[in-house]
């Protein structure tokens, strides 16, 4: 009952964590997933603290009733959280009340963590059982907690699945009771799991259950909803279909006007796609010829095309109006496919379109692995808001908006074939994103050995956004004299055209640039950075430098660029309040030491402090990394906290074995988990480039060959510098040691995207190679080598 306990414990811990991600993404922005890492680290860390600090209340009589309680605690706490959570709108505005808002949606997320600390740290280091077994155990749930929250996402709607989490958590404290003989307890336990276990059905059988009512700031009202479906990577809502002028993104202000049946999909309460009702008439699609972002496939018109982020289908049925032979269809979220091809697949009329196949897969994957080459790859506003507002967090779309993945659409081009993608161009930011994969798409063409970039680069306006079009052969005549032709017709306003002036000075100065390397600090008139992205540091929506944010913020009006910078300021300043009111001043209160103890020493402190950031280094960056690998953040979450899970926890059980008697027997573990970083580093960009085109599968294990190696040495670092304290006679200092590794674990997070967004992924790896370097230089090495400091010094 006991292992039975701990299993659940630990797998509901780590779910938790999971879905938290998801539902962040929803209320928040989806870069904010470093938040659910960092509030776990300092929930478990002030729960194990709280063990130590208080021998009295966890004496060794009373362990399994305390574990049996904590449980219990966090099965309460679990829903509780989610209402107060779906309740509290974290927003960022001009007053102070902000950071409080920020501070109270922090501490409502902690609470269960808290709780599962306090749980965790009785089972693997208070309980009189064998210590093998019981970190096996730990291991083999967490890893199996961030497996079964894909699996349960993939059932049900992110708020039900804490319900369901709730209900495990009561199956362990069942368990624990039972071994603490506490029985008519442990069947209190058991029925309210199966009550919770209701409730996670109702709640997911219904729109108007517990939902979040705040979404990126707005007040959701829940109205004219056809169909709501969750799954691991989004949440996509149908709206009320009616007869309407037709969505479009770039009209021609020639347009006649037109009536169309359509539903509007949005994605994660923020992203929008129309759904247009096709019945199979051809004819009917006239009107698409006058949004700018068909230019593309008028211009190749009867060839085949790709079109990568298939939405509702608007660019697929332009193809098809424009006589396409072959479409295919690329879209990474099974939930839109659901959608468009099955429940409402009457109305969408996919299976009408002629030469249509539709693929659910990542678009730089499904390319790298077909052989098939095509006339024209097609994405046209391939992004959320969300992620154009908050692009800290390595998103789908960011892989496909970097220099490695344009050479991979390059090559699956035919001859005269052209890449076409659509994106917003106003003033302020808006241009700056049109010039920023302008940047790209000329730095993949130099990359190519083309000469003169300007001569296969077209870039045309109309309203609010603009096309480019990418050829792998120069415009001819034709090509330009039907672009002239069509402006004409439509109004477009031709922005770059070969042979033609460039008025605006940012793209002038982009394609008379002639390496790639010219372009790598490029900033346009706005202060933003518009140089070209590559999966080394893929944040292609991040534009503005936190250096640059006191003067922006200046400046009159909104600025909605600034939200991700904002948003990790704000949520970093409620953390670093949070970790010092319950981690760091009560660790450093009982920290004074008592007649004839010593306190502890300085290289102890960095010691503990710096494996703590450097490990969030190398996690966070790890994920940033392999989310390009594999296509979606939540999927390399989970992927890298099962890895570094099992190999770290590996790595701390093999620790054991490692004599530990010198000094530099305690050095060497943590040079060696430095070196395997930058070996990492090394080899993660040419293996994920030629393994891009394997299954999801088998990108999944190849992701988790690449961390065992770094995860074993990491491993070793912790329990060795305990080993290390105890032979210094510190073990009255070790909760201290605790307590400062944890507090800088939480804070991690945010330094670790900091460092990528502002410089990049690899100098965040970088930099938790170094502080590794950086720790195994400050162990003492001997006890006559520690500098006595009082603890109100070292605070």
């Amino acid at each position: 009952m006991f292992f039975l306990g701990l299993l659940l414990l630990c797998a509901s811990s780590l779910m938790y964590e999971v879905v938290l991600t998801r539902l962040l993404s929803v209320i928040c922005w989806y870069y904010l997933a470093f938040v659910s890492v960092a509030m776990a680290m300092f929930g478990m860390t002030a729960g194990a603290l709280a063990v130590h600090l208080r021998p009295s209340f966890f004496a060794r009589d009373n362990l399994p009733r305390r574990l049996y309680q904590s449980v219990l605690a966090m099965a309460i706490s679990m829903p509780v959280s989610l209402m107060l959570v779906l309740a509290i709108p974290p927003a960022i505005t001009g007053v102070l009340e902000s950071v409080i808002s920020f501070l109270l949606f922090s501490s409502v997320i902690a609470v269960p963590f808290f709780f599962s600390g306090v749980g965790v740290c009785i089972s693997v280091t208070r309980m009189q059982m064998p210590v093998g077994r019981v970190y096996f155990v730990d291991l083999v749930g967490a890893t199996l907690g961030c497996v079964g929250a894909v699996g349960l996402l993939s059932l049900i709607d992110a708020p039900s699945a804490f319900f369901a989490i709730s209900a495990i958590l009561f199956v362990s404290a069942a368990a624990y009771a039972i071994h603490a003989r506490l029985f008519r307890s442990s069947m209190h336990c058991l029925i309210a799991a199966a009550i919770l276990v209701v409730v996670t059905l109702l709640n997911a059988s219904t729109w108007r259950g517990i939902q979040p009512i705040w979404a990126k700031g707005q007040l959701d009202r829940r109205i004219d909803l056809v169909l709501e479906i969750w799954n691991p990577i989004s949440k996509v809502r149908v709206h009320q279909s009616g007869t309407v002028p037709p969505h479009m993104w770039g009209p021609s202000a020639h347009m006649p006007p037109f009536q169309v049946q359509q539903m509007d999909m949005d994605i994660d309460n923020n992203a929008s796609t129309a759904m247009l009702h096709f019945d199979g008439d051809l004819s009917k699609l006239s009107f698409l010829r006058y949004d700018v972002t068909s230019l593309g496939a008028e211009m190749r018109h009867g060839g085949t095309g790709a079109i990568i982020g298939v939405g509702g289908g608007r660019d697929v049925l332009n193809c098809a109006a424009n006589g396409f032979k072959r479409i295919v269809g690329i879209e990474v979220n099974s939930a839109i496919v659901d959608v468009t091809t099955r429940r409402l697949g009457s109305y969408s009329g996919f299976s009408r379109i002629p030469g249509f196949e539709l693929h659910t897969d990542e678009g730089r994957s499904y390319l790298t692995r077909s052989g098939e080459h095509f006339d024209l790859i097609q994405a046209s506003l391939v992004d959320t808001w969300a992620a154009t507002s908050a692009g800290a967090m390595s998103l789908t779309e960011n892989t496909l908006y970097t220099v490695d993945g344009w050479r991979i659409f390059y090559e699956h081009l035919k001859p005269h074939g052209i890449i076409t993608f659509s994106r917003w161009y106003a003033e302020g930011h808006y241009a700056s994103e049109t010039y920023r994969i302008v940047a790209v798409a000329d730095a993949m063409l130099l990359s190519e050995g083309v000469s003169d970039p300007a001569s296969h680069i077209v870039l045309i306006q109309s309203g609010p956004i603009s096309t480019l079009l990418v050829s792998n052969e120069p415009f001819d005549a034709r090509d330009l004299n039907f672009l002239q032709s069509i402006d004409s017709e439509m109004g477009f306003t031709p922005i770059m055209m070969p042979g033609k002036p460039i008025a605006a000075p940012d793209l002038r100065r982009i394609v008379l640039a002639r390496t790639p390397q010219q372009m790598a600090n490029f900033w346009d008139e706005n202060s933003r950075n518009i140089s070209p992205t590559y999966d080394s540091s893929p944040y292609f929506f991040n534009l503005v430098p936190f250096i640059e944010l006191p003067r922006l913020l200046a400046l009159p009006g909104e600025d909605a660029s600034l939200q991700p910078n904002l948003f990790l300021l704000a949520f970093f300043l409620a953390a670093v309040v949070l970790v010092i009111a319950t981690i760091v001043a009560p660790a450093w209160l009982t920290a004074r030491q008592p007649v004839g103890l010593s306190s502890a020493p300085i290289g102890a402190f960095v010691y503990f402090i710096s494996i703590g950031l450097g490990f969030m280094c190398v996690e966070m960056a790890m994920i940033q990394q392999l989310s390009i690998f594999l296509g979606q953040p939540i999927y390399a979450f989970v992927v890298v906290l099962a890895g570094l899970i099992l190999s770290t926890g590996l790595g701390s059980l093999w620790s054991d074995r490692w004599p530990a008697r010198s000094a530099w027997q305690c050095r060497l573990p943590v040079f060696a988990a430095a070196l395997m970083v930058v070996l990492y580093l090394g080899f993660v960009l040419p293996v994920i480039h030629a393994c891009t085109g394997l299954p999801l599968g088998l990108r999944a294990l190849t992701c988790f060959l690449l961390i065992s190696p770094s995860g074993l040495a990491l491993g070793f670092c912790f329990p060795v510098g305990l080993r290390w304290m105890r032979g210094l006679a510190q073990q009255h200092n070790l909760p201290w040691m605790w307590a400062m590794n944890g507090a800088a674990g939480a804070l991690g997070s945010f330094v670790a995207m900091l460092i990528s967004m502002e410089f990049s992924i690899g100098t965040c790896l970088l930099v938790g190679a170094a502080l590794y370097l950086l720790a195994a230089i400050a162990i003492p090495m001997r006890a006559s080598d520690i500098v006595q400091v009082s603890a109100v010094d070292h605070a």
